[in-house]
């Protein structure tokens, strides 16, 4: 592959990291409003689900997924993360939890900023690797 190739190929993927970084941030504005209409209380990490995982180098790896418990109108409630971790949860660790009082949906807010922020990384890599790619074509860097 020549050199205008290979830049042509860098600079679609640097574009398509930036993609994922600004539907980041849309995620984060629609997150934004949506949570000024729920109420935030208090959860604790109960238990958790092991989920075996085949890494890179085809290991089986364990990817623990946290169960929260929290307490609405009353009622003891239990929510399973959608965020996986490589180490063990801290049992008893405090998290906040949204609740939407209209359906009763339920999300950790500590799970949502993390997913949130691994968006944003992505955007980030995205504008620095196009900045190269500009730079490099530009004849600056070589």
């Amino acid at each position: 592959m020549s050199q205008d190739g290979i830049l042509i190929f860098s600079g679609v993927v640097s574009i398509l990291f930036m993609l994922v970084g600004i539907y980041g941030i849309q995620q984060k504005r629609k997150f934004s409003k949506k949570m000024q209409a729920m109420h935030k209380i208090t959860g604790v990490v109960v238990d958790f689900d092991i989920v075996q995982h085949r890494s890179e180098e085809n290991t089986m790896e364990d990817l623990y997924f946290p169960i929260y418990e929290y307490d609405w109108s009353g009622i003891k409630r239990r929510l399973k993360s959608n965020s996986s971790r490589q180490a063990e949860p801290s049992m008893g660790k405090t998290v906040h939890i949204l609740v939407d009082p209209q359906t009763q949906d339920a999300i950790c807010l500590e799970d949502e900023k993390s997913s949130q922020l691994v968006l944003l990384i992505f955007g980030a890599i995205g504008v620095v690797a196009l900045v190269l790619v500009i730079l490099v074509k530009a004849g600056v860097l070589s």
